[in-house]
C-alpha cells in the first residue's frame, strides 16, 4: 500500500504561498490569492493628502490675518486714541500724539485754537485701516466716521507715520 500524498491534505503556513515541489514545478496553494484592491488605497491615500492640504490652508489663512491684524491695529489704535482725546477735551493729549512735523507746523496753542473753532466731536467709529510700506518708509492711513455735536457725519482719513517704533498722527489732522 502505498502512502497518500499528504501534502495537499494538510493546511500549512506555506499553503497561503505558492512553492516549488520536488519535481521543480509550482504548486498552487490550496487559498485563493488575495484580491488587490488599488482603489482602496489610492483613495485612503487621496484622503490624507486632501485633510494635510486642507489643514495648512486653514494654518496658513489664519497666520496671514493674526500677521495683518498684527500690522494694522497699532495704527488704528493709534488714531482712535488721537479722536478719543478730542471727544474728551483732551487737546493736550491729542497734540502729543502728532508726528514732529506736524508739532512743528502747529504750536500747541494754535491746534487748541483749531479744535475749538471746529464743532466738538460726539462719537467715532472705524471705517479702515491701509498700512504701506514704502522703500522702508513705513505710514498708514485709518479712516474714522466722526459724529458731531451738531449731528454732522464725516468720514475723516488721518495720515499716520510711525516715529521711534510709535504711530503718529500727522499731515492736517482735524
Amino acid at each position: 500500500m502505498s502512502r497518500p500524498d499528504l501534502r495537499f491534505s494538510r493546511t500549512t503556513i506555506l499553503d497561503a504561498v505558492p512553492y516549488r515541489d520536488h519535481r521543480d514545478q509550482w504548486v498552487r496553494s490550496a487559498q485563493p490569492p488575495r484580491r488587490q484592491r488599488p482603489w482602496k488605497t489610492i483613495l485612503i491615500t487621496l484622503g490624507i493628502v486632501l485633510v494635510l492640504c486642507c489643514g495648512g490652508a486653514i494654518f496658513g489663512g489664519y497666520r496671514l490675518f493674526k500677521s495683518v491684524e498684527n500690522a494694522t491695529e497699532p495704527a488704528r489704535t493709534a488714531a482712535e486714541t488721537f479722536v478719543t482725546n478730542l471727544e474728551n477735551g483732551d487737546v493736550d493729549a491729542a497734540y502729543g500724539l502728532l508726528c514732529k512735523p506736524t508739532q512743528a507746523k502747529f504750536t500747541l496753542d494754535a491746534f487748541k485754537d483749531g479744535v475749538s473753532k471746529q464743532p466738538k466731536i460726539q462719537s467715532h467709529t472705524f471705517g479702515g485701516v491701509n498700512v504701506m510700506n514704502y522703500n522702508g518708509k513705513v505710514s498708514a492711513t485709518v479712516a474714522l466716521v466722526l459724529t458731531a455735536d451738531t449731528g454732522f457725519t464725516e468720514r475723516h482719513v488721518f495720515p499716520l507715520v510711525k516715529e521711534d517704533d510709535q504711530w503718529r498722527v500727522c499731515g492736517q489732522p482735524y
